[in-house]
């Protein structure tokens, strides 16, 4: 009988040792450090192990082959990533319109799940978006909008268990979001403005809702394009492991601070496609998306607002949120 290929064999575990989440980041994108574990699971599923390679970004292990297939391991202590991801990629692939991995297979190796997924062509629009005109721009955003909103009319049934619970949700991080954006490096007079800021928001934040299924991640490292004929199109989404059901509005942010920050074109370009009324969308859709940036579980707005010079050129909240939200 041939040797169980997920079994370790001998001295030599299929992962790498490491001390918490902390060791484990530095080292996840180390190809050979997992290299036993990769190989258990292709043979286990009679993948190809030529041109493996990994991926530098991202939270868990994510290696390549040369077939165009995917693995992605997940350390236990993220064992709801790999659930979030392989129950939103079934609900989206083929229901949106834009490409999405096919789910190949998921299991378990030594305590860790995984998944295998089909490669996705294009390049991340991380990497195009300097290369893109401002009509690709408009497009792009305007593209992300119809498929977000795709995406959240999709039933949510069989989901419960990436609910957010978004009322206790939310009220975790208004407790913690002093805290939280003091350690990010926010500027302190705007640090010290949150309690305030956000206790005037409060009244508009979605409040008990119909969840939607919610990528969070509507981000340039996030999303491919590919090149046309007619220029640069927004083709394809990838990782969907924090996905979770909440309010519509959470999913906005993404794109709002990466690619459409302090651009009323763009801005007007992703809503407008999404379904909002441009003709009036008022301070108070403004103050709720910003109130939630601040309060995003992954909010750290000195890495997520690409707005040169914001930090030194705005003396509030309020006229943060204006700059990044001029409707």
């Amino acid at each position: 009988m041939p040797p169980d290929p997920s079994a370790p064999a001998g001295d030599h575990p299929l992962f790498p040792p490491f001390d918490g989440p902390r060791a484990f980041d530095q080292i996840r994108a180390d190809l050979d450090a997992f290299r036993p574990a990769i190989l258990a699971v292709c043979a286990r599923h009679g993948l190809s192990t030529g041109g493996l390679s990994a991926f530098s970004h991202g939270t868990n292990v994510v290696v390549a082959n040369d077939a165009d297939q995917i693995i992605k391991l997940f350390p236990p202590f993220l064992r709801h990533q790999f659930e979030a991801e392989r129950l939103s990629l079934t609900r989206f692939h083929t229901n949106i319109p834009a490409a999405t991995p096919e789910l190949l297979w998921q299991a378990e190796l030594d305590g860790w799940p995984y998944l295998v997924m089909s490669r996705l062509p294009g390049r991340p629009l991380e990497e195009a978006w300097p290369a893109m005109g401002s009509t690709e721009r408009v497009a792009a955003l305007a593209r992300v909008g119809e498929i977000m909103r795709a995406a959240h009319a999709l039933p949510t049934s069989g989901l419960e268990g990436i609910d957010l619970d978004w009322d206790a949700f939310v009220e975790r991080q208004i407790a913690g979001c002093e805290a939280r954006h003091r350690r990010m490096g926010l500027p302190e007079h705007l640090v010290s403005q949150i309690p305030s800021y956000l206790e005037s928001a409060r009244p508009l934040l979605p409040r008990s809702v119909v969840p939607v299924l919610l990528t969070g991640e509507y981000t340039p490292e996030n999303l491919l394009a590919t090149q046309t004929d007619e220029g640069w199109r927004v083709t394809g989404m990838i990782d969907f492991a924090d996905a979770c059901l909440g309010p519509r509005e959470y999913d906005l942010l993404g794109p709002c601070l990466f690619l459409a920050a302090g651009s009323a074109e763009l801005q007007r370009a992703l809503l407008g496609s999404y379904g909002y009324d441009l003709t009036a969308p008022g301070p108070e859709l403004r103050r709720r998306l910003m109130a939630l940036a601040l309060l995003h579980r992954y909010s750290n707005l000195k890495f997520q607002l690409r707005l040169d010079g914001w930090e030194s050129q705005v003396s509030s909240l309020s006229e943060l949120e204006q700059r990044i939200w001029p409707l």
